[in-house]
C-alpha cells in the first residue's frame, strides 16, 4: 500500500470517528436545538417523564423545549420520550425492560429515552362500593377479602400518575438528567441539585439499564400516592423507587386475614380462630387470631390463594402471613405442643407458622406452580422452621433487613438459613428503618447508616427480589410528605440508588452527596454524620454524644454561612432538637425515683412456697404499687418485699389483693409461654450495672416467662429463677428467686442468671415491679415506680434498688 492511500485511509477512520463521535446539541447557548416528542395518545408515566424533561432543562438552560406529538421539520434534534411510531421507525423497543429497566439511544439528530409504560386499570372487582364486594363474593363463593383493595390510595392527583403504572420512560428521563448532573437528594426544591448550562449537548449513546432489585417499595407510613404532596410523590419517583406489582402484589403484609377476616367468616367458622383462656380469638386485634390446625381454614386458605390467583392471572403472589402480635400458640387440643419455646422468643412459634405456610404452598403449587406464596420472618416466627428441610418451590419469604449493627449478625444468620429452604430468589426483605419512628428517646436522632446499607444490599444481590422499607411520618409531621425528610433522605437516598446498583462505592456516593448537597461545609457535615453513623447507640445512653453531635454540627452551620447549603443545615438542626430533652433526662439521671431497701437473709430460711406469712419477711420493709400512669393509689393494691440472698440471689416475695378471686386470668400453665401476656401478670423489669436490662413476667399459676431486653426481645436467656404461687380467698402472692453471677465468680454465661454484684450504694440496681389485672375490657396497671404512661419499658423511670 503507498503512503497517499495510508494518509487518506488514516484520514477516513478519523472522520469516521469524529462523525461518529459528534455531539448532537439539544441546547445552545440558551436556545432549543430539540423538541421533546411522545406519543399521540401517551401513558400518563410517558407524559410526566416529557414534562419532567422539559422543566429541568429549562432550570438547567433556561431553554424551553417544546413538547410535540410529532418532531418539527425545522428542529435540528428530536428526544424521544416513550414508544411511539417514530421509536418503531428507529427500530428501537421497549422489549425486555422490566420493572422499569430502559434504554437511552442516541444517533445523527435524535435521542430516544424509552422504556416499558403502562397505566395501571384497576381489575376486575376491585371494590369501589358494596356492589363490587357482592360481585367479587359471586365469583369466589366465600366470604373473603379481596386482596386488591388497596389500588385506590395509589393514584396521585397531585402528580398525575398511578404508583403502579410501570414507567420506565420516566427512569430513563430522570436517568438522563442524572448525567447531567441534577440530583434530588431531598424532597421539595432545597432538596435538589441542578447545575446551570447554557449549552446541553450528548455524545454518542446506548446503554440499557436495569436495576438490580425490582421490588424497590418504600411501603407503608411514607406518603401514599392518594395524599402525597406533589413534591414528596416526585421524589419517590425521581430516586427510582417502584412497587412493581408484577414481581411481588402488595398484599403479603398480614395478608392470612384476607381469609379469615370478613365478619361473615368469623359467625359462620369460629373454629378458625385460635383459643385463648376457653374463649376463641375472634375478634382480637380487629382480624382476629387463627388456629393454624384448624383444617377448615387450610382448606378456605387454599382455595382463596387458588381463586385470587384465577381471577387475577397477572397477580404474581399471595400472602399468607399472620395477623400482627401474633405471639402465643392457640390453646385446643389440635394445637398442643406445636411451639417451641426451647428455641426463644423468636422461634417460639416458628415451625407452627412457618408449617401452615408450607402446606398451603404445597397445595397451591400443584394448580399454579408459577405463583408464590408469601410469609415473612417476624415476630414470634423469625427463625426458620426446624422440621421443614426445604420448602415449597412456591414459598416467598421476607427475611429482615440487617442494617441495626446491635442485631446485625443474628439477622444475617437467620437470612443464611431461610436462603437454605427456600428456591433461588424466592426472597426478599423489610422492615422498619431504624428509629423513624420517633418517641421520647429517640426523637430526633441522627441515626444514619448508609454503610450498612451499601454493606447489605450488596450482599443482597442475586438472592432477594426486593425489599419493602416502613418508613413511618414520626409524630407531628405533614402527613403528606416524608417523615423528617432533612434525616430520613439520605438513608432513602442511599438505598435507592443500591436498588439500582449495588456494587457501587458507598464513599463515592457519599463523597458527591456532602459536595453537592452542602457546598462549604462539606468536610464538617462529612464529619457529623459519620460521627452519627459510629455514635447514635450511645446517644439513647449518655448526654456526652450528643453534646458532641450538637458541636459539629453547629460548627457546620457558621461555615455554610447565608446560603442554600446554611438552609438545608438549618432543617437538620431543628430536626435534632427533641434530643435537648432527653439530654437533660440523662444528664439528670434518675433523680427523683423511688428507692426500696433489700433486706439482707439465708437463702436457705425461705420455703419458697408463694406465702408470705413466714418469718423470712418479717420485718422486710414492704412497697405498694402505685397506678402507672398518675402515680394515685391503684383500686387492686399490690406490695413486694425484697431479699439479698447469701448465695447471691435476689428474692421477691409480691403479693397482689383481688377481690374477684374467680374471675383471676390465668392463661398459662406453662413456663415460656407467651400467652402469660393475655392474663393477669406481674412483672420485674432489673437493670444491673453490668446489664440493661431484663424482663420476667409471672402468674398466679406459677408459671413465668424470662426476656433479655439488652438488644431487643431475647428469650434464649434464662433466670434460672425458683418460683413458687400461693393464692387465698382475696390474694394471691409469688416467692421468686432470682441467682446472679458475675465475673468475679467465674465462668459467667451471657444466657443464665442476671450479670450483676450485690447492688449497693455505690452501684445500685434500677428495677421496676408492674402489674396487669384484666377484667373483660377493663385493665388495671400498677408500678413501683410509675412512668406516667400506658408503657411499662421506660428505664429511666426504674426505680432504685440498694441492699441495706
Amino acid at each position: 500500500m503507498n503512503k497517499t492511500l495510508k494518509i487518506f485511509l488514516g484520514l477516513l477512520s478519523f472522520s469516521l470517528i469524529g462523525f461518529a463521535q459528534a455531539e448532537v446539541d439539544l441546547v445552545r447557548n440558551g436556545k432549543p436545538q430539540a423538541d421533546i416528542v411522545i406519543a399521540e395518545a401517551p401513558p400518563r408515566a410517558a407524559k410526566l417523564a416529557a414534562i419532567e424533561l422539559q422543566e429541568y432543562i429549562f432550570k438547567i438552560s433556561g431553554a424551553k423545549l417544546p413538547v410535540v406529538i410529532a418532531p418539527g421539520k425545522d428542529i435540528p434534534a428530536h428526544i424521544y420520550v416513550g414508544k411511539s411510531a417514530y421509536t418503531d421507525k428507529l427500530k428501537i423497543t421497549d422489549e425486555g425492560l422490566k420493572y422499569g429497566a430502559f434504554r437511552m439511544v442516541s444517533g445523527g439528530d435524535y435521542l430516544v429515552l424509552i422504556g416499558h409504560d403502562k397505566d395501571y386499570v384497576p381489575p376486575e372487582f376491585a371494590p369501589r362500593n358494596s356492589k363490587d364486594v357482592e360481585r367479587w363474593d359471586e365469583r369466589t363463593g366465600d366470604k373473603w377479602v379481596n386482596p386488591v383493595t388497596g389500588w385506590q390510595g395509589r393514584y396521585s392527583s397531585a402528580a398525575g400518575i398511578n404508583d403502579y403504572d410501570e414507567r420506565g420512560s420516566l427512569n430513563a428521563v430522570y436517568e438522563f438528567l442524572r448525567n447531567l448532573s441534577v440530583r434530588w437528594y431531598m424532597s421539595g426544591d432545597l432538596g435538589e441539585v441542578v447545575p446551570e448550562k447554557k449549552t446541553i449537548a450528548i455524545a454518542p449513546l446506548d446503554k440499557t439499564v436495569r436495576p438490580d432489585f425490582p421490588y424497590r417499595d418504600l411501603g407503608n407510613y411514607s406518603p401514599a400516592f392518594w395524599y402525597g404532596t406533589r413534591d414528596a410523590i416526585l421524589y419517590r419517583l425521581r430516586i427510582g423507587l417502584d412497587p412493581s406489582p408484577a414481581c411481588v402484589s402488595d398484599d403479603w403484609p398480614h395478608g392470612l386475614i384476607n381469609v379469615h377476616g370478613r365478619k361473615e367468616t368469623k359467625e359462620a367458622h369460629p373454629e378458625y380462630y385460635a383459643l385463648y383462656d376457653g374463649k376463641r380469638a375472634i375478634g382480637v386485634s380487629g382480624a382476629g387470631y387463627p388456629c393454624l390446625s384448624s383444617t377448615g381454614l387450610f382448606q378456605s386458605a387454599v382455595n382463596y390463594a387458588r381463586a385470587v390467583f384465577d381471577i387475577y392471572p397477572d397477580k404474581p403472589t399471595v400472602g399468607m402471613m399472620p395477623q400482627d402480635a401474633y405471639i402465643s400458640l392457640c390453646q385446643c387440643e389440635l394445637c398442643k405442643g406445636k411451639d417451641t419455646p426451647g428455641r426463644g422468643w423468636d422461634g417460639v412459634m416458628s415451625d407452627y407458622v412457618w408449617d401452615f405456610v408450607n402446606r398451603v404452598a404445597i397445595e397451591v403449587y400443584k394448580t399454579h406452580p408459577d405463583r408464590k406464596i408469601v410469609n415473612a420472618s417476624y415476630g414470634s416466627y423469625v427463625l426458620p422452621p426446624d422440621k421443614v428441610d426445604k420448602f415449597s418451590p412456591n414459598v416467598m419469604v421476607v427475611v429482615p433487613m440487617a442494617r441495626d449493627p446491635a442485631t446485625r449478625e443474628k439477622l444475617l444468620k437467620i437470612r443464611k438459613e431461610f436462603a437454605e429452604k427456600v428456591a433461588p430468589g424466592n426472597m426478599i426483605s423489610g422492615g422498619h428503618y431504624l428509629h423513624s419512628r420517633t418517641n421520647i428517646v429517640t426523637a430526633g436522632m441522627p441515626v444514619y447508616f448508609p454503610h450498612l446499607i451499601a454493606e447489605d444490599l450488596h450482599a443482597l444481590k442475586g438472592l432477594s427480589q426486593g425489599e419493602f422499607i416502613e418508613l413511618s411520618q414520626g409524630y407531628g409531621e405533614s402527613i403528606g410528605d416524608m417523615h423528617a425528610p432533612i434525616f430520613n433522605h439520605l438513608n432513602v437516598y442511599v438505598t435507592a440508588r443500591y436498588y439500582w446498583d449495588a456494587d457501587q462505592d458507598i464513599d463515592a456516593l457519599l463523597g458527591e452527596y456532602y459536595e453537592k448537597f452542602y457546598g462549604p461545609a462539606a468536610k464538617e457535615m462529612k464529619v457529623f454524620i459519620e460521627y452519627s453513623e459510629a455514635n447514635w447507640p450511645l446517644m439513647k445512653a449518655k448526654p456526652e454524644p450528643i453534646d458532641k453531635a450538637f458541636e459539629l454540627l453547629e460548627k457546620a452551620r457558621r461555615v455554610a454561612g447565608d446560603t442554600v447549603y446554611g438552609k438545608r443545615i438549618d432543617l437538620m438542626i431543628d430536626f435534632v432538637q427533641p434530643m435537648k430533652y432527653l439530654r437533660e433526662k440523662l444528664a439528670k439521671g434518675r433523680k427523683g425515683v423511688p428507692q426500696a431497701f433489700a433486706a439482707e437473709r439465708k437463702s436457705t430460711e425461705i420455703k419458697m412456697d408463694g406465702s408470705l406469712d413466714e418469718p423470712f419477711w418479717k420485718d422486710v420493709p414492704a412497697y405498694e404499687l402505685k397506678d402507672l400512669v398518675t402515680g394515685k393509689p391503684p383500686v387492686s393494691k399490690t406490695t413486694f418485699q425484697v431479699v439479698w440472698g447469701d448465695d447471691r440471689s435476689i428474692i421477691f416475695g409480691i403479693r397482689c389483693e383481688d377481690a374477684d378471686m374467680k374471675g383471676l386470668k390465668i392463661t398459662t400453665t406453662r413456663n415460656e409461654d407467651a400467652n402469660i401476656f393475655n392474663g393477669d401478670v406481674v412483672e420485674l423489669q432489673i437493670e444491673t450495672p453490668a446489664h440493661a436490662y431484663y424482663q420476667i413476667v409471672l402468674n398466679a399459676a406459677g408459671a413465668l416467662i424470662d426476656l433479655d431486653r439488652k438488644t431487643g426481645i431475647d428469650s434464649n436467656w434464662s433466670s434460672e429463677a425458683k418460683l413458687a404461687a400461693y393464692s387465698g380467698d382475696t390474694f394471691w402472692s409469688v416467692e421468686i428467686r432470682i441467682p446472679a453471677s458475675d465475673w468475679q465468680e467465674g465462668g459467667l454465661d451471657p444466657l443464665k442468671k442476671i450479670n450483676g454484684k450485690k447492688p449497693e450504694a455505690g452501684a445500685p440496681w434500677y428495677f421496676n415491679v408492674n402489674r396487669t389485672r384484666q377484667r373483660g375490657k377493663e385493665v388495671e396497671c400498677s408500678a413501683f415506680s410509675p412512668t406516667g404512661e400506658m408503657n411499662f419499658h421506660v428505664p429511666l423511670k426504674f426505680g432504685e434498688l440498694i441492699v441495706k
